[in-house]
């Protein structure tokens, strides 16, 4: 016999472990056991339950080559279970802590590196004394600075393993046998024996497998609808065609000013969509005043003629500065409200505010350069858009009057 740990251990919740790898769930650990004391229902480890819910309880614990004796008379409750180590050396745990002290319990591992099965025998005495918070002592007699009855405790307990024997085998080839309430003195024990007979049989390894396989089948289908969700809300309640997901630069704006349009944009043969392209930047321009601008010719010639703008017409800060004969100058301008009196449709009001015709009218020409006609078109729209601000509807009604192929409501 050895004894691999012999002294105080520090419990919490009336919980301490014994475990190879994982800390055990608690009702996984006595799911389908007879007693309520020492759970070894999750793997590799032990769940053991003590009278004392806070402080220090003696605790011993031995390995034997064989079955130990009958245990003491006076260990008033003893229970049995069978462990399967996932380790030649497990530790003892306490909750919320590191590891209190390692226990070995072989050298190295069986054939295969199969670890031999251990019959475990948990034993306690004065359960019920150690429930009590005191210990059993009189509070009124302990001064209020005085913590140390904490570690005083009445109950304690004794672990014993020694491995599993199978009928006409050796010792550690045994199968892993049930669970057993080899006797029962306190109400303490008896409590958790009663607790532990209310759970819910455990799974099968094969239902586990089935459990797990259902878990991943539904966090994948709310993964799915979180997706399509998140989707339908950032194309603004529809579904795009594959042909306007793949569609990139900035057609967000439009899509949830005016969803419709950009659908029948985006239904419409590219040369429409690059005549709306140029259109609509025409008309952003013509509003800022610098559509007739001499110099302004070669970049409609190039557009018209289907090309790409020249480089000098896709700066739009250089243009700025031409157009207003002086280095343009960026300014911030915060606006403030009360929260009771927030606007319902923020992308609206903003596209109410005052803007600058000119800076707005710019992205339109640039935009209708774009080598995807259909990006063209949705970002030239967006542009002109916010160039007619507060008159946007005047404009988005002109845009169906001018191409009435892209008016799905007129479709419909």
């Amino acid at each position: 016999m050895h004894v691999l740990f012999d002294g105080p251990a520090p419990v919490d919740y009336g919980q301490i472990y014994v475990t190879s790898r994982d800390l055990p769930d608690m009702e996984r650990a006595f799911a389908g056991q007879a007693n309520g004391l020492c759970g070894a229902g999750h793997p590799g480890a032990l769940f053991l339950m003590t009278g004392t819910h806070s402080g220090r309880v003696r605790i011993r614990i031995e390995l034997h080559d064989a079955e130990p004796p009958t245990a003491a008379a006076e260990w008033e409750d003893v229970v049995e279970v069978s462990l399967q180590p996932r380790a030649p050396v497990v530790d003892l745990v306490p909750w919320g802590d590191g590891t209190l002290a390692h226990l070995p319990l072989t050298s190295e591992e069986g054939d295969g590196g199969r670890l031999p099965v251990y019959r475990v025998r948990y034993c306690a005495a004065g359960m019920d004394e150690g429930n009590d918070p005191f210990g059993g002592l009189d509070p009124d007699e302990i001064d209020e600075d005085d913590h140390t009855y904490l570690d005083r405790r009445p109950d304690h307990y004794l672990l014993c393993f020694w491995p599993e024997a199978s009928a006409g085998g050796g010792p550690g080839d045994g199968a892993v046998r049930a669970d057993a309430v080899l006797r029962q003195s306190s109400g303490n024990a008896a409590y958790w024996h009663g607790w532990a007979r209310g759970l819910p049989a455990p799974l099968t390894p094969w239902e586990r497998v089935e459990a797990e396989v259902r878990r991943r089948a539904e966090e994948d289908r709310r993964n799915e609808e979180y997706r399509r969700r998140e989707e339908l809300r950032r194309w603004n309640g529809r579904l795009p065609s594959e042909r306007l997901r793949q569609v990139r630069g900035n057609i967000h704006g439009m899509l949830l000013l005016d969803r419709d349009l950009v659908d029948g944009v985006a239904d419409a043969d590219a040369d429409t969509q690059r005549e709306i392209a140029v259109w609509a930047a025409r008309q952003a321009c013509a509003l800022a005043g610098i559509a007739d601008l001499d110099w302004m010719g070669p970049a409609w010639t190039a557009l018209e003629r289907g090309g790409p703008l020249p480089a000098e017409f896709t700066d739009t800060t250089a243009l700025r500065t031409r157009i207003q004969g002086r280095p343009t100058v960026m300014i911030a301008v915060a606006s403030l409200r009360r929260s009771d009196a927030a606007p319902t449709d923020l992308l609206r009001a903003a596209l109410d505010g005052p803007v600058d015709p000119v800076a707005m009218a710019l992205p339109a020409l640039v935009a209708a350069g774009e080598s995807d006609p259909l990006q063209a078109a949705l970002e030239a729209l967006w542009a002109t858009v916010s160039t007619y601000a507060s008159r946007r509807d005047e404009f988005l009604a002109a845009v169906r009057r001018v191409f009435p192929i892209v008016d799905q409501t007129q479709a419909r």
